[in-house]
C-alpha cells in the first residue's frame, strides 16, 4: 500500500504518445511473418516496463504489464493492454487530485480508507440486524412488518445496500460503471477511483454451485484492471463450503502479484 494512487509524470498528451509509439514499434517488429526475432521482442517489452515506469508515479502499471506479457502475447495482450491505458488516460484515471485547502480535514489517506471500507463489508450483518431485525421503537413510525418485507433476493439487491453503506463516507463512489478493457468492457459494481478500488458484489442462488461462484470470479480477476479489487460475497444459500480456504484462494499482493486481491463473505447464521 506504500505506493499509492497511481498518478501520470507528464501531460495526458506526452504520456499518450510515449506509449503509442511503443505499440507502432512492436506492430513494425510483427509485421513481416518471417519476422521470428524473439530478442528484439523482448527488449522492446523490457523498454516498455521502462517508459511506462518513468511516465507514471510508481511501478504498478510497468510491474502489470511484464506480468501480463510473455514472448508468446506481445501483439496481443501487450498492444490490448496499451490501448487500454491509452483509454483510461484519456478519461483522466491518473490526473493528479488536488484536493481544496478547505476540505484537507475529511480527507481520508489510502491505508484509512482500505481499514474503513474491510468494517464496512465485515459487518455488513450488523446492519442488517440492527435495521431490519431489531424490534421498532413503540413511539416510532417505521413499523416491524414493514421491515420484515425487505429481503436480498440477488446480487443488486446487496449491491444497493453496500453501495447506500459506503456512500456517506466516500461521497465520490459511484455504482455501475462500464470501463473499456481494451478486448472486452467490464463492468465495475462499486467503482471509487480516488484509490483505485473496484468492489464486486456477488450474491448466492439456490441452484448455484460453488464452482460457477470460483469461475466468475476467476475471470473478474482477470479483468479489472484497478489495482484494488474486493469480492464481496453475500452467500444466503451457503454454497461455499469452506469459507477460509476460499477467500484464501482469491487473494493476491499488491507487492507481489501487481494488484491487491481481497475476498470477504458473508454467510447467514441461523440458530
Amino acid at each position: 500500500m506504500g505506493e499509492g494512487m497511481t498518478t501520470s509524470n507528464r501531460t495526458k498528451s506526452e504520456t499518450i504518445q510515449a506509449i503509442q509509439e511503443q505499440i507502432d514499434e512492436v506492430q513494425l517488429l510483427t509485421q513481416s511473418e518471417n519476422n521470428t526475432d524473439e530478442g528484439k521482442l523482448e527488449e522492446w517489452r523490457i523498454s516498455t516496463s521502462r517508459v511506462l515506469q518513468k511516465a507514471f508515479s510508481n511501478a504498478s502499471i510497468a510491474r502489470e504489464f511484464l506480468l501480463k506479457t510473455d514472448a508468446n502475447t506481445f501483439h496481443d495482450v501487450g498492444v490490448s493492454y496499451l490501448k487500454g491505458l491509452i483509454i483510461d488516460i484519456n478519461k483522466g484515471l491518473f490526473e493528479k487530485i488536488f484536493p481544496s485547502s478547505s476540505s484537507n480535514p475529511d480527507l481520508i489517506d489510502l491505508q484509512s480508507f482500505h481499514v474503513i471500507i474491510r468494517r464496512i463489508m465485515r459487518n455488513f450483518y450488523k446492519h442488517i440486524e440492527e435495521m431490519y431485525h431489531k424490534p421498532v421503537h413503540g413511539s416510532g413510525t417505521i413499523r416491524q412488518e414493514n421491515l420484515t418485507r425487505i429481503s436480498l433476493g440477488n446480487e443488486y439487491d446487496v449491491q444497493r445496500m453496500l453501495f447506500s453503506l459506503i456512500r456517506p463516507i466516500f461521497p465520490e463512489a459511484r455504482v455501475e460503471i462500464s470501463d473499456d478493457g481494451g478486448y472486452k468492457s467490464v463492468r465495475y459494481d462499486i467503482y471509487l477511483r480516488e484509490y483505485e478500488t473496484v468492489i464486486e458484489v456477488k450474491c448466492s442462488r439456490p441452484k448455484m454451485s460453488e464452482r460457477e461462484l470460483t469461475e466468475q470470479l476467476g475471470s473478474d480477476a482477470f479483468h479489472y484492471r484497478e489495482k484494488y479489487v474486493y469480492f464481496f460475497i453475500y452467500d444466503k444459500d451457503k454454497i461455499v463450503d469452506n469459507v477460509d480456504a476460499f477467500c484464501k484462494t482469491y487473494h493476491k499482493s499488491l507487492e507481489i502479484d501487481g494488484k491487491q486481491i481481497e475476498t470477504i463473505i458473508m454467510q447467514p447464521v441461523v440458530m
